[in-house]
């Protein structure tokens, strides 16, 4: 794959993400209602990223791990009707439970051993998607942790030589590292796009464990970055102000460097070692 094919899968749909936001700063004023730019926006550029390489999904998906885009759309049109109803939006929690249970469902991976893997994800996807935005967290923080989460991942799957993962888990940590530049450019109300973030870390992790039968990545280390995200929301809680965001990003970097580097120490080959 050339240089021009890599920038296309990712420039591409950070492209789109990031015209659909700068259109909702326009269109969707109200305050109530402009969650639904960067819910729109993260939702068409992962099935964008997705299609670049495999085309549109088709129902059943050719491929198990197909489903990821399926859930995620899924999951894309549900959080774009949470901000029209006030009690929806504030939901946080129940939101994140129907994100787990459709993703719980709907995803499917080789290997897959039924009740507890899928009480499993059920859970990764409510812990990710609640520590991503809780109330307490600043919506920069989501995008930031995202962005690293995703990227970490990208360079799991590479290890993993799983590239179409890899791939499109870099284009979406584009898209998230997109999202926190316009946020901070000019902060916009964020509710209910964690449970899309959640789906897509959780899918693009567990995709990555069941697809690497052979362990070129430790099991833990897929996780360990799911992890960081909800020890990262308690450390921001449990900080003074001065300290939080600064904690917080740094725990969660921990955890995403240890598992690249985990991955990367144990795929080195040992040297023969003299008699």
């Amino acid at each position: 794959m050339n240089p021009v094919e890599v920038l296309q899968f990712v420039g591409l749909p950070v492209l789109i993400a990031t015209g659909i936001v700068l259109l909702s700063w326009h269109f969707f004023s109200s305050k109530r209602i402009q969650p639904l730019g960067v819910i729109i926006a993260v939702g068409v550029s992962s099935i964008v990223a997705f299609a670049l390489q495999e085309g549109l999904p088709s129902v059943p998906p050719t491929e198990k791990w197909h489903w990821l885009v399926l859930t995620v759309l899924i999951v894309f049109l549900l959080a774009c009707l949470y901000p029209l109803f006030r009690a929806w939006d504030r939901l946080i929690v129940l939101q994140a439970i129907i994100a787990g249970i459709i993703t719980a469902g709907c995803m499917q991976f080789p290997g897959q051993s039924g009740f507890f893997d899928r009480v499993s994800i059920l859970l990764l996807v409510l812990f990710v998607s609640v520590g991503l935005r809780r109330l307490t967290l600043p919506p920069w923080h989501m995008y930031l942790a995202a962005w690293s989460v995703l990227a970490g991942l990208s360079i799991l799957a590479l290890q993993a030589s799983f590239a179409k993962l890899a791939f499109f888990a870099g284009a979406m940590s584009a898209v998230s590292a997109a999202m926190f530049v316009l946020q901070l450019l000019k902060p916009r109300e964020t509710k209910s796009v964690q449970v899309l973030f959640g789906v897509l870390i959780v899918g693009c992790a567990m995709c990555g464990a069941a697809y690497d039968p052979s362990r070129a990545v430790p099991l833990l280390a897929w996780f360990l970055p799911m992890v960081g995200i909800s020890i990262a929301a308690i450390a921001y809680f449990l900080c003074k102000p001065k300290f939080q965001a600064v904690v917080s990003i740094a725990t969660l970097e921990f955890c995403i460097l240890f598992s690249v580097i985990w991955t990367f120490v144990q795929a080195t080959p040992q040297d023969e070692m003299w008699p």
